[in-house]
């Protein structure tokens, strides 16, 4: 999770703005010549580029796996790198976690299906923590998730609706993943916590529709704001 107690695996990298120099206009072709030589970047060569593309596609092929032993060692391996600390303050060991992502991947690698690595492997600890009944992972979970929680329901539901539904809504997901019946169970690290939980609401929302128990606005229908908010913030 990505706020001021989460540092987050799956945030990108904001790189800097690069200024260009304007140049006085030269006097002659010459010095018009040399400044071009001296000051223009070298342009990358598209079989750099190639290369380069070919070179991460490798990499990526290279991390698939369909060992379970090759898998949880990659897993572990992450785990002591990104989530250690938060780890820590959620009671959560590297056990704890292989065994969440064992009963996800499971069945897929009987079959041999190649799985990729797990990428927000700290959500993932999260999860897991939750999993498990920690308390105060439940309460961090839900003061940073909460906000995106609502702004989606707010594009559903009108205003006090949506304050209480999303309310019973996490009642609930605390309720089965405590269980071990779904909710954060089904959670595999793919992707951002946040997003994952937004992308739940929504979908619960539109059973609850669909099942007659929900009337949502209909102006507000297919409109993808909710999701396009949280993967700024997520950005």
């Amino acid at each position: 999770m990505k706020d001021d107690r989460h540092e987050d695996p799956c945030a990108r990298d904001v790189g800097a703005r690069v200024e260009r120099a304007d140049f006085p206009r030269a006097k002659s072709s010459f010095v018009k010549s040399s400044l071009a030589s001296h000051t223009a970047a070298p342009a990358v060569r598209p079989t750099a580029r190639l290369a380069a593309r070919r070179a991460a596609e490798d990499a990526a092929v290279a991390s698939l796996t369909s060992d379970w032993a090759t898998y949880r060692s990659n897993l572990l391996r992450a785990f002591f790198r990104d989530a250690a600390p938060l780890a820590a303050r959620y009671r959560v060991s590297g056990d704890d976690v292989a065994a969440h992502a064992h009963a996800l991947v499971a069945e897929r690698i009987s079959r041999g299906v190649l799985l990729k690595p797990v990428v927000c492997v700290a959500d993932l600890s999260v999860a897991t923590a939750c999993c498990l009944g920690r308390a105060n992972a439940w309460n961090e979970l839900w003061i940073f998730a909460e906000p995106s929680m609502t702004r989606a329901a707010f594009g559903r539901l009108p205003e006090s609706a949506a304050l209480t539904w999303t309310r019973r809504y996490w009642s609930q997901l605390e309720k089965i993943s405590r269980g071990g019946s779904g909710g954060l169970v089904g959670y595999d690290g793919s992707r951002p916590i946040r997003l994952w939980i937004v992308e739940e609401l929504l979908g619960t929302l539109e059973q609850e529709r669909a099942a007659g128990r929900l009337e949502i606005r209909r102006e507000h229908l297919g409109r993808p704001l909710p999701l396009r908010l949280v993967g700024e913030q997520l950005a």
